[in-house]
């Protein structure tokens, strides 16, 4: 039976505790400090001899490409002046403008070094490996890497420029390098420039290419996104529905930023609150289809359902950001700063708090490494005006999978092989939506049903065979959730058919008579997921997105999800993450399910205490107790940081005795060697804490074991920044936490009521 009660607020202990911390040795030199300070001067001089071939920037320093061993805090350097860090690229290499008086004091600390004398911070020489230039090869991007130099005579490349921390340098920095393009007849397009983020469109040939990858101030050079979509129609005739319902004047607004939406379609208009053009010289209408046809599902989800029950009910408004052009394409400005200004719009004038961007860059997979300017975008627009943005996995392309099933290479198999995630889909702070199929049999199938050869690539209920695959970014769980999508077929002659496997969406060219299409793509399973995170919001007053985060994470499972035996519980992670959203309890809690939150703001270094309110008959007998703990917020983001977070908070799950056993656990003031290392309860545990923190939305269930005494449990939320996050980072930083407990097999106990009253109980003694 579905939920029918309103979800519990409850709130945290009255104690807040400093976080202990953990302090680690600097990394022990073994070498030869003789050996080592030569091979260093080797490197020094060399690079004195190679800095000719390189452009110099808005300064003469050098910008050295230093490998340290890990563990090592690359601030250090700073501590001799004349360096600035500039970024931390991978847990080995660190960038650093060097002045020549600076590179000249490490020659002196060298040659102390090396003599075994006494030498300053000496351990910034230990961890020095090698020193180099940052060259034209580490500025090679990884779509020019993979796809080459274009043919044409003229192409455009992104260049990313340095972040420099001081806003002057910053200005001056961009000023210098347009002078640069000016001075190269290099053409300038578009920019995006902010506190995080510097890049520049240009147009240029193959040689201007040459200078622009010898310029010192240019981090990367890479060719610009490439967002496109293949998608497979299959029209359908539909007549004699009933007018829609519009939705209530103070409902929610869900805003799609997409290929522009067509509004005057029947079944839509009543629910069109704007729609608006963020590119230059076109108008806010759908040339495509691909926005129409991701609002409808944003909108009312399962179409197929509403058609069958002629009923139409928008439960909010949509808003429309046209960020695609007519080959559903950028075009040649930026993306990022169309998408930050339609947010920022949408946001401030109508408080719209949900974005669905059913985009992918086809040029960016996620093979490791730091994440894309439009992930990093998303990330920080959701921390700085608390938004939530949806997005999907990404498709893997068509041809792709029919040659590796050529080559007998089998799904999901080719997934893991070279089917990462497409940016945006790395964002931390977004939900990131992967595919399912809901059909298998085509409509080939169906015409010949005696045919074998008609063979679907999947499975109904199986992951799409085009559904890519994480972890993301920090071996973060991605995709996070995973929704109806579509699926393919095979023909006689082995060629890959959507038809009859897709999902219904509206037809933008709905004036031919035609109301629907269908479409096959994560594109049109991320909106299912934005259709929820709506009607959470409609559902439950002044919700804060973290809340809507966590409880569509906290109610997925892997429960209506098909794998085949193969498949490893790490692989099902990275195909589903933490699987589907199940609806029963969604929005509502029943007396055998019940779901409790808390909302709060935390400082760093802090320690919020939560203690489940569980009635003693909870634990009677030997049922199957469950309970699911999400914790939702959001953290600033630098790709300069091998880190990216900012801000890193998680929650531990655990058993004990009392509430000042748990606080005195975590203390800070409490000696180490009474709770050197906290163990978290792990028994019937599905996700473990080192598995979960990578993310900034974070869930594990847990099976209770069958105890004859009624048992407590904690849950303890902390947050820690990184020294270099905690300027950009709030002072304090708000997330929710969601638990569901669940007691299914006794539906008799009034598990809500107790809960409850427990509750309000606390709540009056507080008081």
């Amino acid at each position: 039976m579905p939920g029918i009660y309103e979800h519990i607020l409850f709130r945290r202990e009255s104690g807040i505790r400093e976080r202990r911390g953990k302090s680690f040795p600097p990394p022990k030199f073994e070498g030869n400090p003789k050996e080592h300070s030569q091979k260093l001067f080797t490197d020094i001089q060399n690079l004195r001899k190679q800095r000719d071939a390189e452009i110099s920037g808005y300064d003469k320093r050098l910008l050295l490409k230093i490998n340290i061993r890990e563990n090592f805090d690359p601030q250090a350097f700073e501590t001799i002046p004349g360096i600035e860090l500039i970024s931390q690229e991978d847990k080995e290499i660190v960038l650093l403008f060097a002045a020549e008086e600076a590179l000249a004091d490490f020659e002196n600390r060298l040659t102390a070094f090396g003599s075994s004398a006494g030498v300053t911070r000496k351990q910034l020489i230990e961890a020095t490996k090698a020193i180099h230039l940052w060259t034209p090869e580490d500025r090679k991007g990884e779509a020019l890497k993979r796809e080459g130099v274009p043919e044409s005579e003229t192409f455009i490349i992104d260049t990313e420029l340095w972040s420099i921390e001081k806003a002057a340098e910053q200005k001056k920095l961009f000023s210098e390098y347009k002078l640069f393009l000016e001075k190269n007849d290099i053409k300038y397009i578009d920019s995006v420039a902010n506190n995080y983020l510097n890049v520049v469109r240009v147009r240029c040939n193959k040689n201007q290419l040459n200078l622009l990858l010898k310029y010192r101030d240019i981090r990367t050079a890479d060719l610009p996104p490439k967002f496109y979509f293949d998608i497979s129609l299959l029209q359908t005739n539909i007549e004699n529905l009933p007018q829609p319902l519009p939705p209530d004047e103070s409902a929610p607004k869900i805003a799609v930023l997409d290929s522009g939406l067509n509004s005057g379609h029947p079944l839509l208009k009543q629910a069109v609150g704007e729609k608006r053009t963020y590119i230059s010289e076109t108008g806010s209408h759908d040339d495509t289809g691909h926005g129409t046809a991701v609002a409808s599902i944003v909108l009312y989800d399962n179409i197929s359902d509403a058609i069958n029950s002629k009923t139409f009910k928008a439960p909010f408004w949509i808003l429309s950001g046209r960020v695609l052009d007519e080959n559903n394409e950028y075009n040649e400005k930026f993306i990022e700063n169309q998408i930050d200004k339609a947010v920022r719009e949408f946001h401030h004038e109508y408080g719209c708090r949900i974005f669905n961007v059913s985009l992918g860059d086809t040029r960016r997979p996620f093979t490791g490494g730091r994440a894309g300017s439009f992930t990093l975008t998303l990330d920080n627009l959701s921390h700085e005006l608390g938004i939530l943005f949806i997005v999907p996995s990404g498709n893997y392309d068509k041809r792709m999978i029919q040659e590796n099933l050529k080559n007998k290479i089998e799904f999901p198999d080719y997934l893991f092989n070279d089917g990462q995630l497409l940016e945006p889909a790395n964002a931390l702070n977004a939900i990131t939506v992967g595919s399912m199929a809901r059909y298998d049999k085509g409509r080939a199938a169906h015409r010949y049903s005696d045919d074998p050869a008609y063979q679907p690539v999947v499975r109904a209920g199986e992951i799409s065979p085009f559904s890519r695959t994480g972890p993301g970014l920090l071996k973060s769980i991605k995709p996070e959730l995973i929704s109806y999508g579509g699926n393919m077929s095979s023909d006689r002659d082995g060629m890959l058919r959507e038809h009859g496997l897709g999902e219904i969406a509206f037809n933008h060219d709905f004036l031919s008579g035609k109301l629907f299409n269908e479409y096959c793509g994560t594109s049109f399973s991320a909106p299912r997921i934005s259709h929820l995170a709506g009607r959470l919001l409609a559902d439950i007053k002044n919700a804060p997105v973290h809340l809507v985060r966590a409880l569509l994470i906290g109610q997925a499972n892997y429960n209506s999800i098909f794998f085949r035996p193969q498949i490893t519980e790490t692989q099902k992670k990275q195909l589903s993450g933490y699987g589907k959203v199940e609806e029963d309890f969604l929005f509502r809690s029943g007396e055998e399910t019940v779901v409790i939150y808390a909302h709060d703001f935390i400082e760093n270094n802090k320690n919020h205490f939560y203690q489940l309110p569980l009635p003693d008959e909870y634990f009677a007998g030997k049922r199957r107790r469950e309970i699911t703990v999400t914790l939702s917020y959001f953290s600033a983001v630098r790709n300069t940081r091998i880190s990216y977070k900012a801000t890193r908070m998680f929650y531990k799950f655990v058993k004990s005795n009392s509430a000042e056993e748990v606080y005195q656990m975590f203390d800070k003031g409490t000696p180490d060697d009474e709770y050197s290392n906290i163990p978290e309860y792990s028994h019937g545990r599905w996700i473990t804490s080192k598995e979960r923190t990578n993310g900034t939305v974070q869930s594990s269930t847990w099976i209770l074991k069958a105890s004859r005494l009624p048992e407590k449990y904690f849950i303890v939320v902390t947050r820690n920044d990184y020294p270099w996050g905690e300027r950009i980072s709030k002072l304090k930083e708000e997330y929710v936490l969601a638990v569901i407990i669940r007691d299914k097999e006794n539906q008799e106990a009034q598990l809500y009521t107790k809960i409850r009253n427990a509750v309000r109980e606390r709540a009056r003694g507080r008081i």
